[in-house]
C-alpha cells in the first residue's frame, strides 16, 4: 500500500445494479490493484460484501419520506430549484461521515474522488476539499448544466444548475468529462480551467467481458432495449416507424419482435392502445426490469440491438460497450454528430443511426436498413480495446492522482 488513501463519493456502488455503479466500481477496483488504498462513502447497503471498505450512508429522502422539517426542505429544493437533484441533504451525512473516517487515517496524503450523478457527491466532496485542502476530482458522467435528462427547467433553475457547475468546476483541482463532446463543451464553457478538464471514458471491465449467445431457433428475430427509459429517451419515434413499416408491407410483424426489457416513464412510450395492439399483433413485448445476468443473457441472443439517445450529443450511455462486445449489429437511434456516432464509426460493428432530426420517409428507411443486416456477431477492433478497457483508464486517473498530490506537495 501506498500512503495516499482515495476517499470516493459514490451515491451509487455495487451490490446496487445501477448504470452510475459500475463506473467507480471499476476506478475502487483497479485502483487498489496498484496499491491505493480506497475508501467508498455510497447511499448503497454493502454489507452484503466483506470485500468492500465502504460506508453506507442512507439518504433520508428516500429512506425516511415525509419525516422531519429537513425532508421538507429537500422536497421543497427540488421542486421548486433543482428538479432531479438527488442528495442533497444526503451529502451533509456523507461529509461527516468522511470527516469520522479521516480522523482514523492521520497523516494519510487524501484525494477526494467524486462521482456524478447526483449532485450530493459533488456537495459532500466540496465540503471536504474545503475543511482538508486536499486535491478533489470532480468526475462527471452526465452534464450538469444544460442536460437533456433532466427535464423542461425553466430560466432560473437552468441558472442555478449553470451557477453550482461553475462552482463545481472552479473549486475542483481536476475535472473528469466521461466522452471527447463532453470535454470540449467544459472547455469551451470555462476556458480559464481548461487545463485541469480531461477526458477518461466509460468502457468495460476486461475482467467481465461479454461475448454473444448462440441465437434459439425461431421463426422471427428479436431487436433487444435493455434499460430504462426516461426523460428525453423516449422510444416513440422508433415504434411509430415500426409500425409504418409494416402497415405499407415493407416489414412482416411475423418475422420481428422489439423488446423493451426495464421501466419507462409513460412520456418514452406511445399511448396504450398502441402498446396494446403492437403486442397483440406480436412485434413488440415490454418486460420489467431484470437482473444484469438476465440482462446479458438477453442482449447476448439477441439478432440486433437497440440504443435509444436521441436528446443528446454529448452522452455515451454504459449499455453501448456492453452492445459493442457483443457484436451483433445496433441500431441507435441519436443527433446527426453524436458521441455514439463517433465511437460506433471507428468500432468494427455494424450499425445503422436513425437520426432524430429526420423526416419520417428518411427514418423508415434506416429502420428498414437495419432490418436487414446479418446476426452474425463481430469483434469491435483493437481501438475498442485500447480506449475502453476499464484497466486502463484506472492507470490514466492514477496518473493524474500523482500529479496532483506532486502539485500539492
Amino acid at each position: 500500500m501506498t500512503e495516499d488513501l482515495i476517499l470516493i463519493f459514490a451515491y451509487h456502488f455495487p451490490p446496487e445494479n445501477a448504470a452510475g455503479a459500475a463506473r467507480p466500481f471499476r476506478f475502487y477496483k483497479y485502483l487498489r490493484r496498484m496499491g491505493y488504498e480506497c475508501y467508498v462513502v455510497t447511499a448503497v447497503d454493502t454489507s452484503s460484501r466483506c470485500d468492500l471498505n465502504s460506508a453506507c450512508v442512507e439518504d433520508p429522502f428516500v429512506t425516511r419520506p415525509r419525516q422531519g422539517f429537513g425532508w421538507q426542505i429537500e422536497r421543497f429544493i427540488r421542486r421548486f430549484f433543482l428538479p432531479g437533484a438527488t442528495g442533497t441533504r444526503w451529502a451533509i451525512h456523507a461529509y461527516r461521515t468522511a470527516v469520522t473516517l479521516l480522523q482514523k487515517h492521520p497523516g494519510r496524503r487524501l484525494t477526494i474522488l467524486s462521482t456524478f450523478p447526483p449532485l450530493g457527491t459533488h456537495l459532500a466532496a466540496f465540503l471536504l476539499a474545503r475543511r482538508t485542502g486536499s486535491p478533489w476530482i470532480a468526475d462527471f458522467r452526465d452534464p450538469l448544466a444544460d442536460n437533456p435528462g433532466s427535464g423542461h427547467l425553466n430560466d432560473f433553475q437552468q441558472l442555478t444548475y449553470r451557477r453550482l457547475e461553475r462552482i463545481c468546476i472552479a473549486r475542483a483541482d481536476c475535472v473528469i468529462a466521461n466522452t471527447k463532446a463532453a470535454e470540449e463543451k467544459l472547455k469551451f464553457s470555462y476556458p480559464q480551467h481548461a487545463s485541469k478538464i480531461h477526458v477518461i471514458s466509460n468502457g468495460f471491465d476486461p475482467e467481465q467481458r461479454l461475448q454473444a449467445l448462440p441465437i434459439p431457433e425461431r421463426p422471427f428475430r428479436i431487436y433487444s432495449h435493455v434499460g430504462e427509459l426516461y426523460e428525453g429517451r423516449t422510444a416513440v419515434p422508433l415504434l411509430q416507424s415500426v409500425k409504418r413499416l409494416i402497415d405499407s408491407g415493407s416489414v412482416d410483424p411475423a418475422k420481428i419482435k422489439l423488446q423493451l426489457v426495464g421501466p419507462s416513464k409513460p412520456s418514452s412510450l406511445p399511448d396504450p392502445q398502441f402498446l396494446e395492439n403492437a403486442s397483440k399483433a406480436g412485434w413488440l413485448k415490454l418486460a420489467p426490469a431484470v437482473s444484469q445476468e438476465e440482462a446479458h443473457a438477453v442482449i447476448g441472443s439477441s439478432d440486433g440491438l437497440l440504443l435509444i439517445q436521441p436528446h443528446s450529443t454529448l452522452q455515451i450511455p454504459g449499455k453501448l460497450y456492453e452492445y459493442l462486445q457483443i457484436g451483433r449489429p445496433i441500431l441507435a437511434f441519436v443527433p446527426p454528430r453524436s458521441a455514439i456516432e463517433q465511437v460506433l464509426q471507428k468500432s468494427d460493428i455494424q450499425y445503422q443511426c436513425a437520426y432524430s432530426s429526420d423526416p419520417p420517409t428518411a427514418f423508415d428507411e434506416a429502420v428498414l436498413r437495419f432490418f436487414t443486416l446479418d446476426s452474425k456477431p463481430a469483434q469491435p477492433g483493437e481501438w475498442f480495446e485500447r480506449e475502453f478497457n476499464a484497466e486502463r483508464h484506472a492507470r490514466t486517473l492514477a496518473g493524474l492522482i500523482h500529479t496532483l498530490q506532486d502539485s500539492k506537495s
